[in-house]
């Protein structure tokens, strides 16, 4: 939700720009500010209201056909695509076609130690923005069917790279185009395809036509792009979800706006992942009872990771415990890593050291080969037994260092 709504916003002040005047930075005024208002709202209203009357065009090329037709037919002062570009980059013809070439530069890891940190940015920020863009097309369009995240990477990472060789920038899908699209009825990969090749017969047999498109027709249609990307129902979980789940959200967005959507990504994933930490190590709890043998047994349930060995270690009293033998039974809980084994251990020892007898059972064959491993290969003390059911005794593997173990191999196929 952070990435989606940062992208938003990111989208939005990029289209709030062309309401300024680039000299002074105050908003536009006189002839010029009103036009520039009245035209995106046209377009805006445009945009909501061809669809209703009519699906034989795209509601946004309509929209663009009439927002121009409007600006040329009462000579209003509207900036337009040629303005902003040049005149240059609207000559059209053959000679703006790229030539195939190796990009001239020199070939030394001077050159990459320049270049690799603004390339990692860009293919990290072009690689989530098509990924989000996939899981929001997926949600829109119903046909059962979902895209191929591995095959949108391929497809990217090959077009950027041919696109360099002929002197072009790197791209990457975007949620608004993919949005109109959509709306449009174009939900296969020919629409994408038809799309750039309009596009490129556009710029070189209809350029100095399409340089003549106003601003504020294109504004008008992203800023309703920008309301759609943005998810509302995200404000309406302030004050429902867990508070940390809030300031994540907040963060990746703010990032997003001030830095850029890799660092945001970064900062999302790592609070991510510690907030995932935090919430699990609390979970881990212990219910105690007395079995028919007269011993003290715990039933256990939640994770146990090196995250909630300290937890784990609470949840057991040495002083209150009279009986001689106690039970932890692993049924419900799961021993993830190194740390929650050697904590097991600890507790044992603990328990060894006041006269106790520990049966640890329900615990995986892997939990109960790498337990003897702990103390330095020289298996579990006698105080501490591992009873074995191989009926219900779970199969996982814990995550190791086999190296800790003595090359220590799973006995999971």
């Amino acid at each position: 939700l952070g990435f989606v709504n940062g992208l938003a916003i990111v989208m939005t002040k990029a289209q709030l720009t062309h309401f300024s005047d680039p000299v002074t930075g105050t908003f536009l005024k006189g002839a010029k500010g009103a036009t520039m208002f009245g035209l995106t709202a046209a377009s805006m209203i445009f945009m909501k209201a061809l669809p209703r009357l009519t699906k034989a065009i795209p509601a946004s090329l309509g929209t663009i056909v009439l927002v121009t037709a409007i600006s040329k037919g009462f000579n209003l002062p509207a900036k337009t695509l040629i303005d902003i570009a040049g005149a240059e980059t609207f000559r059209g013809g053959l000679s703006i076609l790229p030539s195939l070439s190796i990009p001239a530069i020199p070939f030394t890891l001077k050159s990459l130690g320049i270049i690799f940190p603004y390339a990692l940015t860009m293919a990290t920020v072009g690689l989530i923005e098509s990924l989000l863009t996939l899981q929001l097309v997926d949600g829109m369009v119903e046909d059962g069917r979902r895209g191929s995240t591995s095959k949108e990477c391929r497809g990217q990472g090959l077009g950027n790279f041919f696109s360099g060789l002929t002197g072009g920038m790197g791209g990457c899908a975007l949620i608004g185009q993919s949005l109109m699209n959509v709306e449009s009825g174009g939900s296969k990969r020919l629409a994408g395809i038809s799309m750039s090749l309009a596009l490129g017969t556009g710029i070189v047999a209809a350029a100095p036509l399409l340089g003549q498109i106003p601003i504020a027709a294109l504004v008008g249609i992203m800023l309703l792009v920008c309301q759609q990307t943005f998810n509302w129902s995200s404000l309406r979980l302030f004050g429902k979800i867990p508070k940390l789940d809030t300031a994540i959200i907040v963060l990746v967005s703010w990032i997003t706006v001030v830095e850029d959507l890799a660092q945001a990504v970064v900062a999302g994933t790592i609070m991510s992942a510690l907030s995932f930490a935090w919430k699990q190590s609390t979970q881990i709890f212990a219910s105690p009872s007395i079995n028919d043998k007269g011993w003290k047994e715990f039933k256990l349930s939640g994770p146990l990771f090196f995250g909630s060995t300290q937890k784990f270690d609470r949840l057991f009293d040495m002083k209150s415990i009279e009986e001689k033998d106690v039970v932890l039974d692993f049924m419900e809980s799961r021993v993830y890593d190194h740390s929650a084994l050697v904590a097991i251990n600890d507790l044992s020892d603990k328990f060894g050291e006041a006269g106790k007898t520990v049966h640890l059972r329900h615990l995986s064959p892997d939990c109960q080969v790498l337990l003897g491993k702990v103390h330095k290969g020289e298996g579990t003390p006698p105080y501490e037994l591992i009873e074995s059911d191989g009926l219900l005794d779970p199969v996982y593997e814990p995550v190791e260092e086999s190296g800790l173990y003595g090359g220590y191999t799973s006995n999971i196929l």
